[in-house]
């Protein structure tokens, strides 16, 4: 019994055996692939360029926070909405002649006055005023618990510039930070070449802010750990004292 084949809707075209639409199919998803890829790496160029950066540490004077061939990751973006905080790591560009960038710690802020001063031993500390003090002494003592080992060099700061000099009296000077300018202070304080030696950092100078340490893998997390706090100077003094009255009073 004859079979009558299929009717073809009248809409349905006739496909020719030279047919070019699947060959201007692939054309069309190879041009869209390359835009996809061009838009891509355009992204990732700005992102690189005005969002974060990777940082290469060299050196050792953020020890021990960050030590020689740490890699990190730094943002950039939040400096567009104010300047870094007390305690943040940046990366900067020095107000000196270098061909690398520098990595350092924030101590003071703009506005601020700061005096170094060694202690009876001879260990370095920092004082921080928001107002202009009234006299050679006193501040709010910097706590840093980031520092490395024992602070003995270049105690003695700061000059109207900001640098550290051994022609200051004992109990350092008060120097006023400029209000577009910093006090970076690496964390190695013994071999750290920083605001001591070169002066303040402006603010234009500061390029990053150190936010993730990605290598090596067993130290690998955020940054910038630790950070400082301000005590009153009077509650050093004054604890040692009540310390040695309560040891007097337990004295057979």
């Amino acid at each position: 019994m004859p079979v009558e084949s299929p009717q073809r809707p009248p809409w349905a075209a006739e496909t020719a055996p030279g047919d070019q639409r699947p060959a201007l199919g692939r054309r069309r998803a190879w041009i869209r692939d390359v835009v996809e890829l061009v838009v891509l790496a355009a992204l990732i160029y700005l992102v690189i360029t005005f969002v974060v950066q990777t940082v290469h540490v060299e050196g050792e004077s953020m020890v021990p926070t960050l030590h020689n061939n740490d890699l990190l990751v730094a943002d950039k973006i939040t400096l567009d909405f104010g300047g870094p905080s007390r305690g943040e790591i940046v990366v900067i560009k020095p107000p000196i002649s270098s061909p690398t960038d520098f990595i350092k710690r924030v101590i003071g802020l703009p506005g601020e006055w700061i005096r170094i001063a060694p202690s009876t031993n001879g260990v370095g500390h920092v004082y921080i005023d928001t107002h202009q003090p009234i006299g050679p002494v006193g501040g709010e003592f910097l706590r840093e618990p980031y520092i490395n080992g024992v602070w003995r060099q270049e105690v003695l700061c700061c000059t109207n510039g900001g640098e550290a000099s051994p022609t200051l009296p004992p109990s350092g000077r008060w120097a006023h930070i400029p209000k577009n300018d910093y006090f970076v202070m690496g964390d190695n304080r013994n071999v750290s070449e920083d605001s001591r030696t070169f002066g303040w950092e402006p603010r234009s100078g500061i390029v990053a802010v150190a936010r993730f340490r990605f290598w090596p893998l067993n130290r690998i997390g955020g940054l910038p750990g630790p950070l400082p706090t301000l005590v009153p100077s009077t509650a050093l003094t004054l604890a040692p004292v009540a310390v040695r009255r309560r040891r007097r009073r337990r004295a057979p």
